[in-house]
């Protein structure tokens, strides 16, 4: 199953990037969306751009059928590489491991600076592909960590939209 949002940013590409970039920003954003034990285990540069590795515990709201298989908390670990494109778009391959969970997550996140879009310095399109190998429950899991992931996408990006202004400030 696949999740696509786009999200539309006022600032420039450069302000957004620290919030996927620095420690401490990458830290704060995952706190203000609930996660605890929040750790940057790796960030590193590479020749054509970055690599960010995190774990971090979310609570999870799980529905009955699925609580054997996820418990209230769910330690994540997420690894993305990013990749400066030769349009001077921004590629970012992640994958995201819930761990102990039989599910699959992978996708990708391209940044873009529209210069024909008035107001929008910024564009991310997110696509996000879940599956699970196991029969019948997987279904109804591969569901709700999409609806999850869904929310966690929007609360990202209502997070960002309030924060970006106040580290355009800040610099």
């Amino acid at each position: 199953m696949q999740v696509s949002v786009i999200h539309d940013y006022k600032e420039n590409l450069d302000t957004l990037l620290r919030y996927f970039s620095e420690e401490e920003l990458i830290v704060e954003k995952y706190q203000q969306l609930g996660a605890k034990n929040v750790r940057v285990t790796k960030i590193a540069e590479t020749d054509d751009g970055f690599i960010v590795e995190t774990q971090r515990e979310m609570p999870a709201n799980v529905p009955g059928v699925l609580k054997s298989l996820l418990g209230s908390h769910n330690v994540i670990k997420q690894s993305e590489t990013w990749h400066w494109q030769e349009n001077d778009q921004l590629l970012c391959k992640l994958n995201v491991e819930i761990i102990g969970v039989p599910a699959f997550i992978s996708g990708q996140m391209m940044f873009s600076e529209p210069a024909d879009r008035n107001g929008i310095a910024t564009q991310n399109n997110v696509s996000m592909d879940v599956t699970s190998s196991i029969p019948l429950v997987g279904s109804t899991l591969v569901s709700f960590i999409c609806n999850d992931m869904k929310a966690q996408m929007d609360g990202e990006y209502d997070f960002l939209c309030r924060a970006l202004p106040q580290l355009v400030t800040e610099e």
